[in-house]
């Protein structure tokens, strides 16, 4: 195997000062929404490490990163910035591995960490997916000597397990790439037994902890092969496609979780998505061990969509950091990104014409993505908060509608608060059936029906639905403040004050 050689830091210090001021500046003007803030609540108002476990039933995932807020709550600080922070620190340490190790020309590294998965989607977005890519990148590392890091692998893979499925399905292709690698070398059958028990360990763990959901919850998944049809396993498909062209919709109100290529035919989108996978492929065929360890987790993630129908950016991405993983590995066995020698012009040409398209397309959708959440409010959470706390209105009775829009607005708040939904204080979403209806509630039912409030002569209310406000024979609305132009949908606020006639 060719040794992995470091990047000189003369070239990695300046690019990564460079990547830590951008993404601080960033940090400080996004503001959390409820993706985010959901795992921070239940970090927050959990009681131990079990209760995590306990509050994350109707989550689907695994609770390394909850636990890791658990931690930061409880023993350093329950703000939002402080989660942020340790995020930063995740995703830094992530950036520079991959510029000092990563066996890739300088120009590509520097266009992947400035494009839209490691500048906006993995790096200002505080969730599991950048301590995913932090073990998988460690892991690149340590399989450039598996011979003498089989249990440290094994180690990493176990927490990769414990983060999230995604990297679940990366864990399974590292073990396919490993028992490739061991099988003719007798001498190894031990430390391979030895990781072969870490990665069942890990692969059961996580398991277990994901296929728990209570059958109330509103998230589904398809039973058995019932999503083996053509419209199921299409979309799945569509979803890969969509993980390298990130051009936003710049035609919608909201651009996150949205790529304009998801408006096109399907028959465009099938095809642009199996080109692409047959040329992923091309790049890694001469490396049989990265080619077993890319294609089981680009299958299963694929079959992942085509069951759960769930899709964003941030699910799309892991095809891309699975194939950045894959070309890593592929070196190792002396394939290089780009063919070096005496190359046709169409193969010396074509793999760099492929690689800065995509890369060059991600680099405007993160400068996109970068520009707006720095322009506008991602969440209007904090500025709704801010606006309580600066007119000291938080120590007044307070009222929320809009279940699925709260989490940010207690993170920002450091407390539970009432949710008007199903009259009951609360702060992380639970995901039944009876707690999300469709159509809602009407506003003035659940106002009526609260046993919290009516027992106050005046509260303030704050609903994410202004077009239900209007004064009657019981009660009179009078409008302080409206926080609208949220990146997100659905995290507009308004906040009234409540008198009961």
């Amino acid at each position: 195997m060719i040794k992995l050689q470091a990047a000189p830091l003369k070239y990695v210090l300046p690019i990564m000062l460079l990547y830590s001021v951008v993404s601080l500046v960033g940090m400080f003007h996004h503001e959390i929404f409820l993706e985010e803030a959901q795992q921070l609540t239940i970090g927050r108002d959990s009681n131990s490490i079990a209760d995590v476990f306990k509050n994350m039933l109707y989550e689907g995932h695994v609770t390394l990163w909850n636990s890791f807020l658990y931690f930061i709550t409880h023993y350093i600080s329950p703000r939002p910035i402080y989660m942020q922070l340790f995020h930063l620190l995740v995703i830094n340490a992530t950036v520079f591995i991959f510029l000092r190790y990563a066996p890739f020309d300088l120009s590509v590294k520097t266009l992947i960490i400035f494009g839209c998965y490691f500048l906006f989607v993995y790096s200002l977005i505080s969730r599991n997916y950048a301590l995913g890519i932090l073990l998988l990148f460690i892991c690149c590392i340590l399989l450039a000597n598996p011979a003498k890091k089989m249990v440290g692998i094994g180690f990493a893979v176990v927490l990769m397990c414990f983060t999230h499925l995604f990297y679940v399905f990366a864990a399974i292709g590292i073990f396919v790439y490993l028992l490739y690698y061991t099988i003719g070398k007798k001498d190894l059958y031990g430390p391979f037994a030895i990781f072969t028990g870490l990665f069942l360990f890990g692969l059961i763990c996580a398991l277990l902890q994901t296929r728990r959901i209570p059958s109330d919850s509103i998230v589904g998944v398809k039973p058995g092969l019932s999503w083996l049809n053509f419209h199921d396993l299409s979309f799945g498909i569509i979803c890969f496609a969509r993980g390298y062209i990130t051009i936003p919709p710049l035609h919608q109100p909201y651009f996150w979780d949205k790529q304009s290529i998801q408006y096109l035919s399907g028959t465009f989108t099938i095809t642009a998505a199996v080109l692409l996978f047959a040329i992923t492929i091309l790049f890694i065929y001469k490396s049989r061990k990265a080619l077993l360890f890319y294609v089981p987790p680009v299958a299963l993630l694929t079959a992942f969509f085509a069951m759960s129908g769930l899709g964003g950016s941030r699910y799309f991405g892991l095809f891309f950091i699975y194939f950045i993983a894959a070309l890593w590995l592929a070196y190792y066995d002396g394939v290089n990104i780009f063919p070096k020698g005496n190359a046709s012009l169409i193969k010396k040409w074509a793999p760099q014409l492929f690689i800065y398209v995509i890369l060059i397309n991600q680099l405007f959708t993160g400068m996109y993505m970068y520009a707006v959440d720095f322009k506008q409010p991602f969440s209007q959470a904090k500025n709704t908060i801010d606006y309580l706390k600066a007119n000291h209105l938080d120590t007044q009775p307070l009222a929320f509608d809009g279940y699925n829009a709260g989490p940010p607005l207690s993170a920002y708040l450091g407390r539970k608060i009432l949710y008007l939904d199903f009259d009951q204080y609360g702060s992380f979403c639970i995901w039944k059936r009876a707690y999300l209806p469709y159509p809602r509630r009407s506003l003035m039912d659940e106002i009526s029906s609260s046993s919290h409030i009516n027992i106050s002569k005046e509260f303030i209310l704050i609903t994410n639905r202004d077009n239900e406000v209007s004064n009657n024979s019981t009660y009179s609305f009078n409008k302080l403040a409206s926080f609208e132009g949220a990146v997100i949908d659905g995290e507009d606020y308004y906040i009234y004050r409540v008198t009961k006639n």
